[in-house]
């Protein structure tokens, strides 16, 4: 079959390739593709292109017309978080009772010697949108979905995490994905991480204008991390013990929502799947661009929170309380605190780091999460 690696071009994007792909994925059973029409998406960590197909006579009706191609850019940190979303989907497609969560795949493919990689999706514009976009989330005035788009996602990633709970293929498959612990164990290699960002996060200025309580909250969360590690992390990662598979990055607008509710709800954007503690991706939904009034508002978070471990206990999850929940969520945020102390260091913007450092902070303070760690 002929491969399509020449990322920075879109030239190799023939009706002979997207035939060849398309038979060999089974979605094309006769016929051809005769043309194409491809159209930038603008995405600004990938160059991802829409697709639509027309078909010689002969094919059938069901052929997919909409596609998304996805390929990496030439920045050696997309080609790795490309590589590991290609790894990701090839595991997945290749699992029949894995939950209908994850956008239909026609081709995921590697190419080890120059690292570049493309992902063919099916495109659900025509039928489904982002609870919320990525502007949205990021002014916080805009940051909430509806009600039944809330559901829908929590069903979604609890529906995908239950699967996965201490699944097998955890220290396998998946593991080659990107796996948490092969990046930062042991303890002081955790710890040294958090601690050099932070001190290059002041040093920058960022830290200067920080209001007092922020800077002397966030100089706690690192002196507690020694303990935090030993107490809550190191027996989870040692026994594999109710770890589940993480998106990384459930921002709202990584799901993809039916326009007109029920359906399927899909989580997009794979590039850093992890094995970790289920309910970081739940403090990535519920507190990254959350303020607390978004929170409380008719119990919003703790709803959210209820419908979470719901949906998980029914699809199967068993000796799990709700109480560890509300200490995994604790973690989460622990986890996520570190965020914005990247997101400033890598170049984001005051107007982006800032309001997500202001929610998430509120949001452990809240939730007595620096006494959690000093347990």
């Amino acid at each position: 079959m002929v491969e399509l690696f020449a990322t920075t071009e879109i030239d190799g994007i023939t009706p002979t390739w997207l035939t060849q792909i398309l038979r060999h994925s089974g979605a094309l059973t006769q016929g051809e593709v005769h043309a194409i029409e491809i159209q930038s998406t603008g995405a600004f960590n990938s160059h991802t292109n829409y697709l639509s197909l027309r078909y010689s006579p002969e094919a059938p009706p069901e052929a997919p017309t909409h596609l998304v191609l996805k390929q990496n850019t030439q920045e050696e940190w997309c080609k790795q978080a490309q590589a590991r979303e290609v790894r990701f989907y090839q595991t997945i497609t290749a699992l029949p009772n894995h939950p209908q969560v994850i956008a239909p795949c026609y081709a995921a493919a590697y190419d080890e010697q120059s690292g570049n990689s493309y992902l063919l999706l099916q495109n659900l514009s025509e039928t489904h949108r982002q609870p919320v976009t990525r502007d949205e989330s990021i002014d916080t005035s805009g940051s909430v979905p509806s009600p039944d788009y809330i559901e829908a996602t929590i069903e979604t990633l609890a529906h995908l995490q239950a699967f996965w709970w201490e699944h097998p293929l955890l220290t396998t498959e998946v593991a080659r994905a990107g796996m948490w612990l092969t990046h930062e164990a042991p303890a002081s290699r955790y710890i040294q991480t958090r601690t050099q960002a932070w001190e290059q996060f002041v040093t920058r200025q960022a830290g200067a204008a920080l209001p007092v309580e922020v800077r002397a909250g966030y100089e706690r969360w690192l002196a507690h991390m020694p303990r935090y590690w030993e107490q809550h992390l190191e027996p989870r990662f040692r026994t594999g013990s109710k770890q589940t598979l993480l998106h990384g990055d459930a921002y709202f607008s990584n799901f993809l929502c039916p326009r007109h509710l029920p359906g399927a709800t899909y989580l997009i954007d794979w590039q850093g799947p992890e094995v970790h503690i289920g309910a970081l991706d739940l403090a990535n939904m519920l507190a990254t661009f959350w303020t607390p009034a978004q929170r409380h508002e008719e119990q919003r978070e703790v709803r959210a929170l209820r419908h979470y471990y719901d949906t998980l206990t029914a699809h199967g999850v068993r000796h799990y309380s709700w109480d560890e929940l509300l200490d995994d969520y604790r973690i989460g945020l622990i986890e996520w605190l570190y965020m914005p102390v990247w997101d400033a260091n890598n170049g984001s913007s005051h107007d982006y780091w800032w309001p997500k450092m202001q929610c998430l902070f509120q949001t452990a303070m809240e939730w007595q999460c620096l006494e959690f760690m000093a347990k």
